[in-house]
């Protein structure tokens, strides 16, 4: 039983600290995202580079989300 506490233990921690990563990432790639959108608007550059890289983040900014929501998941289960 103590053992089995001690793993749990142990996996829940990994898993709060995946979750604590995950949601550091998911900042990064929403803070990156406002700057190229400021970036775009101020510039009035029509160019597709900034708008292809918005995109890119959207991608990551929904891949991050559902991540998060497993590892949030995965810890309700412990």
């Amino acid at each position: 039983m103590v053992i089995l506490n001690f793993l749990t233990d142990k996996v829940r921690k990994y898993q709060e600290k995946k979750l604590n990563d995950a949601i550091q990432k998911l900042k990064i790639h929403q803070k990156l995202k406002k700057c190229l959108e400021y970036e775009l608007k101020t510039t009035n550059d029509e160019s597709n580079s900034i708008k292809n890289e918005i995109k890119k983040q959207n991608e990551n900014i929904t891949i991050w989300d559902k991540n998060i929501i497993k590892i949030r998941e995965q810890l309700e289960k412990l």
